[in-house]
């Protein structure tokens, strides 16, 4: 059987995950439920996206997700059931699926839009084990051609510079960018840069091939598993040494 993954910005301090999980069993009681991450700030798609881009490819074909985040009923369209690469994501047309792919999905369908105030347990689930028992989703509503799109969420590229920002801070304090190598190379073009994190006064000048290659305490810039780049400091927290946030400016500026 497919697995429900779940995405929250719900701490697992409240009643929430297990009134979702509730719902999901009474429906199907064998289904096999993931906990990808409930500890997504709160409202912060920008995060949840990341997460979700992050494993999406690591999970088995009908997959199902459901984006606990900022899930209220906003965008024109209420309720979407994406698929995407034989995988289903359902959210809010709230930018998510623009924050998590800039590539076309297969199919997208506007589900049920019944006032609640807990869409993951009313609205998702019920169509999450729909999709589980092997329902078409061209059932559940009307197909759609346009969703809100997030457009802020994208690196500005000029001649001799990327802007970005800071999408994602992990346990270990490394701050992720939405910066991928192939932006990098393309403004680049094999020249010198400065990398300035945050603020000026913070300079980084060389790419590093991995975590354990500097000195311990040096300020890094490297290309994560994922192919952005990554600010980080070996055994210590490089987002509170230089105070990075989630959507801190991060500016490269090459020579």
């Amino acid at each position: 059987m497919p697995f429900i993954g779940l995405i929250t910005d719900w701490q697992q301090s409240d009643y929430y995950l297990g009134a979702l999980k509730g719902s999901i069993y009474s429906r199907l009681g064998d289904a096999k439920i993931i906990d990808i991450n409930h500890s997504i700030l709160p409202h912060n798609i920008f995060q949840a996206a990341f997460v979700l881009k992050s494993c999406f490819s690591s999970f088995p074909d009908e997959t199902v997700f459901i984006i606990g985040v900022s899930s209220y009923a906003s965008g024109s369209n209420g309720y979407i059931c994406f698929k995407y690469q034989n995988r289903y994501i359902l959210t809010s047309d709230n930018g998510f699926f623009s924050l998590f792919t800039e590539e076309p999905y297969d199919t997208a369908v506007q589900l049920e839009n019944k006032a609640t105030t807990f869409p993951e347990k009313d609205i998702f689930a019920g169509y999450a084990c729909r999709i589980i028992q092997q329902e078409s989703i061209e059932n559940f509503g009307p197909a759609i051609t346009e969703y809100h799109k997030n457009l802020n969420f994208f690196p500005s590229l000029e001649k001799n510079a990327i802007t970005g920002m800071v999408l994602y801070i992990d346990n270990y304090g490394n701050a992720i960018t939405n910066i991928s190598r192939t932006q990098f190379e393309k403004v680049g073009k094999d020249r010198n840069f400065i990398i300035y994190p945050g603020n000026n006064d913070f300079k980084i000048k060389t790419i590093s091939d991995g975590y354990n290659n500097e000195d311990e305490g040096e300020l890094i810039a490297l290309f994560n598993s994922l192919d952005y780049l990554e600010i980080a400091n070996i055994k210590i927290s490089a987002s509170q040494i230089i105070k990075l946030e989630v959507k801190s400016n991060i500016r490269i500026q090459f020579l």
